[in-house]
This record gives C-alpha cells, sequence and structure tokens, in this order.
C-alpha cells in the first residue's frame, strides 16, 4: 500500500500492440522481453470456384484470371475453373490474393488531439484487460482507432491489473501490483491502433509506484520493430529477424515515487529500436505502442562458497506500478 494506492491489481483489436520490453536492474541485470501481436484477416473476395474458365482453344486463358477467381482465405488459393477441362488452365493462375491480412502499421491514424488514454470514460463494469477506449478524434475518448491496457509476470507470479484511483483531478488510473515476484519484475503495456504522431514532439504521462530500485523502463513499439505474429504469419509486425534483433525504442532508468509524478519523453530521447540490421529512429511515426517494465533487485547469493566472487541471485520483491493520463506532447 502505498498512499491511497491499492495493491490490487488485449490483446484483440484491428492491430495490436507488440510490446517487447528490456528489462534492466542497476549494476546487474536480468532481462525478460514480452511481445504479443495479431491482426484480423482481410476480407478475402470470391473464391476462384466462380471462375468458370473458357472454351478450350478459344477464350480459356485462365477462367477469367485477374477478375473473378481472386479471393480465397489467407494462405489458400482460389479453386479457379476445372483445370485441363474447361479452360487452359483454368484455376491454376487465379490466387487467393483477397484474404491478405495487413501488417501492423498498412493503416494508421493521424491523432487530432494529443490524449491517448486518461480511463475516465471507465464505468467500472469490466476488468481492467477488457477495457479500450478510442482515440484520434477531436476529443478525448473519440476516433477510430483503439487503445487498452495489458499486463504480463516473469513466470513466477502473476501480476494484477486493475483500474483503481488516477492522477488527482482524475477518477481513474491504471494499477499493476504484483506479490513477490522471483525471476525478473513485471511488465505491461498498451495495444493500440498505428499512429502517426509526427505532429508531437513526444509522449507524456503520470506515474507513480513502489519499485526496489525506484526506477522502471519505458518502451515504444513501431511497426517495423515488431515481430510476425507466431501464429499468422501474414500478419503482425514487419520486422525480420528475432527477438533478439526486433526491439523497440526505450528509455530506462527513469526515477519513481510513491507520489504521483509526471514523466514526459521526447522521441530523441529514446533508445532507437532495432529491425533486423537497420536502426529505427523514433519520429513519432508508425507507433503501434507502448509499455513498461519494473525490475526485482539481484543479490549476492548467500549460499556460495566462494564469498568473494559469488553469483546473483533475485530477491523475491512486491511490485506497485500506476499510470494515467497518457498523451503525446504537442
Amino acid at each position: 500500500m502505498i498512499g491511497g494506492m491499492s495493491m490490487g491489481g488485449k490483446s484483440t483489436k484491428l492491430i495490436v500492440l507488440g510490446a517487447a520490453l528490456a528489462a534492466a536492474a542497476t549494476g546487474i541485470s536480468a532481462c525478460a522481453a514480452g511481445s504479443s501481436t495479431t491482426a484480423l484477416p482481410g476480407t478475402g473476395g470470391h473464391t476462384g470456384a466462380s471462375a468458370t474458365g473458357g472454351n478450350p482453344g478459344t477464350t480459356g486463358a485462365g477462367g477469367g484470371a485477374a477478375t473473378t477467381g481472386t479471393g480465397g482465405t489467407p494462405g489458400t488459393t482460389g479453386a479457379g475453373g476445372d483445370p485441363g477441362t474447361t479452360g487452359a488452365g483454368g484455376g491454376a493462375v487465379v490466387t487467393g490474393t483477397g484474404g491478405t491480412v495487413q501488417k501492423a502499421c498498412a493503416t494508421k491514424i493521424t491523432p487530432m488531439n494529443p490524449v491517448l488514454i486518461d480511463f475516465e470514460n471507465y464505468n467500472g463494469m469490466v476488468t481492467a484487460d477488457k477495457y479500450g477506449t478510442a482515440f484520434g478524434g477531436a476529443t478525448a475518448g473519440t476516433g477510430t482507432a483503439y487503445i487498452g491496457p495489458m499486463s504480463w509476470g516473469d513466470g513466477t507470479t502473476t501480476p494484477t491489473l486493475s483500474i483503481l484511483a488516477g492522477h488527482p483531478p482524475g477518477n481513474w488510473g491504471l494499477s499493476q501490483t504484483v506479490m513477490q515476484a522471483a525471476a525478473w519484475g513485471m511488465g505491461g503495456g498498451f495495444w493500440m491502433g498505428c499512429a502517426n504522431a509526427t505532429a508531437y514532439r513526444g509522449i507524456t504521462f503520470w506515474v507513480r509506484g513502489q519499485v526496489p530500485d525506484a526506477k522502471f523502463t519505458f518502451t515504444m513499439d513501431m511497426g517495423s520493430t515488431l515481430l510476425p505474429d507466431a501464429t499468422n504469419p501474414a500478419g503482425g509486425g514487419t520486422c525480420a529477424g528475432t527477438a533478439a534483433t526486433c526491439k523497440p525504442a526505450q528509455k530506462t532508468d527513469i526515477p519513481i515515487t510513491v507520489d504521483w509524478k509526471q514523466v514526459t519523453i521526447l522521441w530523441a530521447d529514446f533508445t532507437p529500436g532495432i529491425s533486423g540490421t537497420t536502426t529505427v529512429v523514433p519520429n513519432g511515426d508508425n507507433v503501434a505502442g507502448f509499455g513498461w517494465s519494473v525490475n526485482i533487485p539481484f543479490i549476492p547469493d548467500p549460499a556460495a562458497r566462494d564469498a568473494a566472487m559469488p553469483p546473483y541471485i533475485p530477491k523475491p520483491s512486491d511490485l506497485v506500478f500506476n499510470l494515467d493520463d497518457l498523451a503525446f506532447v504537442p
């Protein structure tokens, strides 16, 4: 419990945040990353079954390829006409292009209002992981893109994600807590529709928490730094590589205390992301999500035989992280 904080405490949408966080501890480090990207399949056209083919020797040039049989579900091909019967190759040239799934940031919104999420339209009727709100419109909580919170732990315990009292004068804010994390800590983030925020200078938010080393890491995912979805490679990110070579931009060692404090991070303040072998310098374009991570401390192993050079082990710890009023910097 800190101040009035409770020790309580999606990834589904058109495009979901692939949140990948490098967790760092002072002096010694333990790294952990989480990512999740999904995308809804594009609407397929008519399957190639409608391509009946032409008459052999006259109009059988693929049975209407590129006109009717262009659909098909992702990863399949249209059935086309009857190969070898009613057309010269009917169906063989008809591919299922209509069902292609869009990559992250294939489409994006240009926000007319800097506010991304302030939780003030929360009605208390759903759990935090089911909550989402619009952004991009002329006023807060409106638009055609959406954003919502998500959470992950270090595998030893499961954090609690809640919407509780927020930064005054607001009524609501995000709370993430975990009891006795024992591997590296906990992390969370926001899935969101892709945004072109180049008209803005950076990102700002209010934060407070109870973290042993009083620091946290904040990251910004960009479409090109996201890995493709593991179960649907056609969707998700566009980075060609692995989790080690597809990294979001980040800002480390941000101070956090038990009192609310506003944090402002300009695009130039982020360490650039990585997409394969390419450095991705943030400029506000292709913003596909934000995330955070907080760490537990690592201490010398008291059971080590060599007291002069003991291995370091994680010290199980309780963690509290609160965030509110996430917005772009005009």
